[in-house]
């Protein structure tokens, strides 16, 4: 089934008037996952890459056309979109190293012994990764252009790069050769803004914006998403003489970021949303802890300058909807069926309208 054009439109005119509205109580609705259809899924491991990489993305296509199709009657605010995904080792196997790839996701295996060893990394436009993932970009722009929008792929940010390439070392680095480990995450910087720029060539102008890496569509020069899991590992003072200085220079070359964080990183949350530039916060729930949403409450009022995105349940919709009704706020939801889907929709529509 080709994309309904139109619809689209209007999904992109919703989501920008959403973004524009000083209303509060107003909120996009994502639904995720229906439980209930189908849901095909491809191994990795059944694919040799680089060589199978335009057979695995026929196949990742076709797959996301028979998603569409089953959902193409729901009146959520999902932007039908999709790109090249071959697991977390492309983040940062970019620059050079060794992939394994498992059945769902990859590895990246750490390349450097000592933070100072910039030589061993390279921004490369012949990688093979770089070229799989903004190559992939571009295939699928044109060659599914009447099925799905172009979407890229994000990035981890400066100090999750740091951490990948160090491995568990990374953390001795803060204490033990911190003027290297700053030297790597410069680098580490600068390599995110030059792959991810890249990323937007290959997508091109979609309605005057991105559709970032989890699928949210940003305005502009959008990044997105780009991840700092590493706040859920370390302190708040190490964030802000390691990690700021660098995420800030990141942000400031875009004009509108998605961050993707967590729960865990309740301590750095402040620190992160007082950033440039940011306009959607993706806050995910992590074992063992409070569930996103009441680390947002407890957190909220130093975090006013972001639009929260939260991956609530219906129970978590039905018993925050004051919240939700003083705040703007994309809900990403799991139904339990079609009819569940259609009914959270409904209820979106009726008290929670775009305006």
């Amino acid at each position: 089934m080709k994309m309904d054009k139109a619809k689209v439109e209007n999904c992109i005119a919703k989501t920008r008037a959403f973004y524009d509205t000083k209303a509060v109580g107003c909120a996009l609705l994502k639904v995720k996952n229906i439980a209930t259809l189908p849901s095909p899924a491809l191994s990795l491991t059944d694919y040799t890459f680089p060589d199978d990489v335009y057979k695995y993305l026929d196949a990742r296509a076709q797959c996301t056309i028979e998603r569409l199709a089953q959902r193409a009657e729901l009146a959520d605010d999902t932007v039908p979109a999709e790109g090249p995904w071959y697991g977390i080792a492309e983040h940062t196997a970019f620059l050079g190293g060794r992939v394994d790839y498992e059945s769902d996701t990859s590895w990246h295996y750490a390349m450097l012994d000592a933070p100072g060893e910039l030589e061993k990394l390279a921004m490369d436009e012949n990688n093979p990764v770089f070229r799989m993932v903004n190559g992939g970009i571009a295939y699928l722009r044109e060659k599914y252009s009447d099925y799905f929008l172009p979407m890229v792929r994000g990035a981890s940010g400066a100090l999750e790069m740091a951490n990948t390439l160090r491995g568990n070392d990374f953390f001795y680095d803060f204490y033990e050769e911190p003027e290297d480990l700053k030297a790597l995450l410069d680098y580490c910087a600068d390599a995110l803004v030059w792959n991810y720029e890249k990323q937007m060539e290959a997508a091109g102008d979609v309605y005057g914006g991105v559709v970032t890496g989890f699928g949210e569509w940003l305005p502009g020069r959008g990044l997105g998403h780009v991840s700092e899991d590493t706040t859920t590992m370390i302190s708040l003072e190490q964030f802000e003489e390691f990690g700021r200085p660098r995420t800030e220079r990141i942000f400031r070359k875009f004009d509108e970021v998605f961050i993707h964080m967590h729960a865990l990183s309740e301590r750095c949350l402040a620190s992160v949303a007082s950033l440039p530039n940011i306009r959607l916060m993706e806050l995910s729930s992590d074992p063992n802890t409070d569930r996103a949403v009441e680390v947002w409450k407890r957190s909220r009022e130093k975090l006013t300058r972001v639009i929260p995105v939260l991956r609530l349940t219906r129970a978590e919709i039905e018993s925050n909807m004051d919240l939700l009704k003083s705040q703007k706020t994309v809900v990403w939801y799991d139904a339990a069926c079609m009819e569940d889907a259609q009914d959270m929709c409904a209820l979106f529509a009726r008290e929670l309208p775009v305006r």
